[in-house]
């Protein structure tokens, strides 16, 4: 994992994880790949599981972020990591490739965490219905004129196709029947946020957990804010580890241990939801 900070002396470069282990007999790491959002939790979530120090075939974690959720799934299917970090569902065509194989991706869904409209601080507005934002992310309305703001175009900024967030917030926002405007630039999350910083016209969306808050301004959705009803709020991703098939006892410990520190809300505040699909 280069270029990401080492939070414990076990986390080590992939490769030199795999030397240490081949030439000390030591366990082989445990590998988690995936959601870029996903990726703090994670981190903080391998910390505490090797600190309690108390299962011998997990000496090491190694966490392969920052490559997107579809990476994620697609790397359990060349068998190049134990466990997917995922904050979007499936895709159609890895569960068929599969199901062609006789598996199925067993899903542990560790919270549900809120994707929240983004605008620059400067603008006016507050609140948008959700009508009002699937309008605006289809392109039926392009001007934040229509909405009560400022006579200027709205320019939309969305995240790739392949990213969990950006498929969670389609599917909660424009169900099946709908698709992004064509206008809509596509962009990395990072990208994203600096525009948005300097475009006070802009809006895009962000998972609650990875919100930096300086120059941007969260809005409400029909008047409902994310922090004190998440249950109720109706764009969400589900944050996820994934399997295929069965996990082996490894990941199947680590993932026990993930669950129970979000259903305590350790991990994180708001963890809603454990249940396998």
């Amino acid at each position: 994992m280069r270029g990401l900070p080492s939070i414990l002396p076990q986390w080590l470069d992939e490769t030199d994880v795999n030397a240490s282990a081949t030439t000390q007999g030591h366990p082989p790491a445990l590998q988690l790949t995936g959601s870029t959002t996903l990726l703090p939790r994670m981190q903080h979530a391998a910390e505490s599981y090797l600190r309690l120090q108390m299962f011998s075939d997990t000496g090491r974690i190694v966490i392969n972020g920052g490559c997107g959720t579809a990476r994620g799934y697609k790397a359990l299917l060349d068998g190049t990591t134990d466990i997917a970090m995922a904050s979007g569902a499936v895709p159609a065509d890895l569960a068929a490739a599969a199901a062609t194989r006789g598996l199925a991706f067993r899903t542990t869904i560790v919270s549900r965490d809120a994707i929240l409209p983004l605008v620059h601080a400067a603008n006016p507005l507050d609140s948008l219905t959700l009508l009002q934002l699937r309008n605006i992310f289809t392109g039926r309305i392009v001007n934040w004129r229509s909405l009560g703001g400022p006579d200027a175009a709205i320019e939309v900024l969305v995240g790739p196709a392949s990213g969990g967030v950006s498929a969670s917030w389609r599917k909660t926002l424009l169900g099946d029947g709908d698709t992004c405007t064509p206008l809509a630039r596509v962009m990395g999350m990072d990208e994203r946020l600096a525009r948005l910083v300097d475009r006070p016209n802009a809006i895009t969306y962000m998972a609650q957990m990875a919100l930096p808050l300086r120059g941007l301004k969260v809005l409400r959705v029909g008047g409902m804010a994310a922090a004190p009803a998440p249950s109720a709020y109706p764009l969400y991703a589900p944050m996820s580890l994934v399997t295929l098939g069965m996990p082996a006892p490894a990941a199947a410990r680590f993932i026990a241990h993930v669950s129970a520190h979000a259903a305590a809300n350790v991990l994180t505040e708001g963890a809603l939801e454990l249940r396998h699909e």
